[in-house]
């Protein structure tokens, strides 16, 4: 009659000598090759759907280059002076900080209305 150390240990070298045998009928070189092939496979897809994406971009734009270009340049510019002109007013009113943080909020909220197109109401 076996002890529970000896049942242990015989399954133990059963497990390994099966382990052993898995170890010896997998082919490395196959893996990597079929790792390789998947991630190939996912760059090709998604460099497909960059340039998928950019020539439904050039189709669906609603205005040229030159007029997009020309509106976020504008629009930059505004949105840089309006920042700079919230900030001289927080820097230079101590007192009114609680006006200051609601224009803020409104200004950020009229921003956000107009470049969604939003008439800002309901």
């Amino acid at each position: 009659m076996a002890t529970w150390r000896e049942r242990i240990l015989e399954q133990a070298e059963a497990a390994r000598q099966r382990a052993a045998d898995v170890a010896s009928d997998v082919d490395l070189e196959q893996l990597k090759r079929e790792d390789e092939a998947e991630s190939s496979g996912f760059f090709g897809g998604f460099a497909l759907g960059m340039v998928v994406g950019a020539i439904l971009a050039l189709v669906f734009a609603p205005m040229r280059g030159e007029q997009t270009r020309g509106m976020v340049a504008e629009r930059a510019v505004q949105l840089k002076d309006k920042a700079a002109d919230l900030v001289a007013q927080a820097r230079g009113d101590d007192d009114d900080t609680d006006d200051i943080g609601a224009a803020i909020e409104r200004e950020i909220d009229d921003t956000g209305y107009r470049a969604r197109g939003d008439s800002g109401i309901g």
